[in-house]
């Protein structure tokens, strides 16, 4: 018989997924969950690459949280029947929010960002997300980011400058802002939004009703803009590669990423956990060494290490009695 760990109100954590003969979700560490989302983030990179050559941003995004949703609305009724439905009804502000920022927009600017910028340029950007979370969680009522947080967000972000411009500090000097860059930095912000609150949301519904929830209040909106996108822009061949990476974007870095990032942001914090997202380029590299073919660098291992370093700081707990709630999760 399954085991039901509540985490958070009255909700489930076992509502993610059947959990195994004998597996308490509470004894996996948030950092677990963080982490794998980074790394089916991190396959987006590789395994969804032909998608972008053939679908426009918007159409890519509403087709991707189109198979989303067909998983995770069967799911949430099957795990939680209706119960979700009036405490998310509550805060349907936040969870307005949640799917423009994290839903609707964050992946969209993301991708029109990569057809005006550089690969480098945005993976910097991105870099900075943790940062710019830290100041939206203490804008929120999250209390001020402590030194020992922005100095592990510095270092990860170091190591992430390492790692996309492979140990060469002629080709982070030689990056010029453009419309793209302003773009991404808009992207990054859209995702710093979303995991503040979605950390205050997992206080109170379980992490798959708030993807859930986020996700099928933002469908109407991608369907405006992608449905016109997919009708009035070329397509390309869709082709095997195109059908598994839609599936892919999907399932893995839709469905299970959103859903074990939502639930590390819920037991760890959004200021803390937040600084995990510097694993994607990590693991992006890691990916592309039996995937693509490609050669892992000596800096890259380097700027790997600087990103874990960072990260341990950051995700390090607060000494006891420091606290009363998940740091960097706003007050209800």
């Amino acid at each position: 018989m399954s085991v039901d760990v509540y985490l958070t109100g009255h909700y489930p954590v076992s509502a993610l997924y059947p959990i195994p003969e004998g597996v308490e979700i509470a004894r996996i560490p948030p950092h677990v969950f963080l982490a794998l989302a980074a790394l089916f983030w991190a396959g987006n990179f590789v395994v969804g690459g032909p998608l972008a050559e053939v679908l426009p941003p918007f159409g890519l995004n509403f087709l991707r949280w189109c198979v989303a949703c067909a998983v995770l609305i069967p799911l949430t009724f099957a795990r939680e029947g209706t119960a979700f439905l009036r405490p998310a009804l509550r805060m349907w502000p936040s969870m307005l929010v949640m799917a423009v920022t994290g839903v609707l927009l964050f992946n969209s600017l993301v991708y029109l960002a990569l057809t005006e910028t550089t690969s480098i340029n945005a993976a910097l950007i991105n870099g900075a997300t943790p940062i710019l979370t830290l100041f939206v969680a203490a804008a929120l009522g999250g209390g001020a980011p402590t030194g020992r947080r922005l100095f592990g967000s510095a270092v990860c972000l170091a190591g992430v400058a390492w790692i996309v411009s492979r140990g060469s500090l002629e080709v982070l000097l030689g990056l010029s802002p453009n419309r793209g860059d302003l773009l991404m930095l808009i992207a990054a912000f859209c995702w710093a939004v979303y995991t503040v609150l979605s950390g205050g949301a997992a206080r109170r519904i379980s992490p798959l009703a708030a993807t859930t929830v986020s996700a099928v209040m933002a469908l109407p909106l991608l369907g405006l803009f992608g449905g016109y996108e997919l009708l009035t822009q070329p397509v390309g061949e869709v082709s095997p590669a195109v059908v598994s990476g839609l599936l892919y974007i999907g399932l893995a870095a839709s469905v299970a990423a959103f859903l074990c990032w939502n639930t590390g942001i819920g037991r760890l914090g959004a200021a803390r956990g937040a600084i995990f997202l510097n694993l994607v380029p990590v693991f992006t590299a890691a990916i592309a060494v039996p995937a693509l073919g490609e050669r892992l660098l000596p800096v890259q291992l380097l700027g790997g290490l600087l990103v874990f370093v960072g990260v341990t700081i950051v995700s390090r707990p607060a000494r006891e009695g420091k606290r009363t709630a998940p740091p960097g999760t706003p007050a209800p």
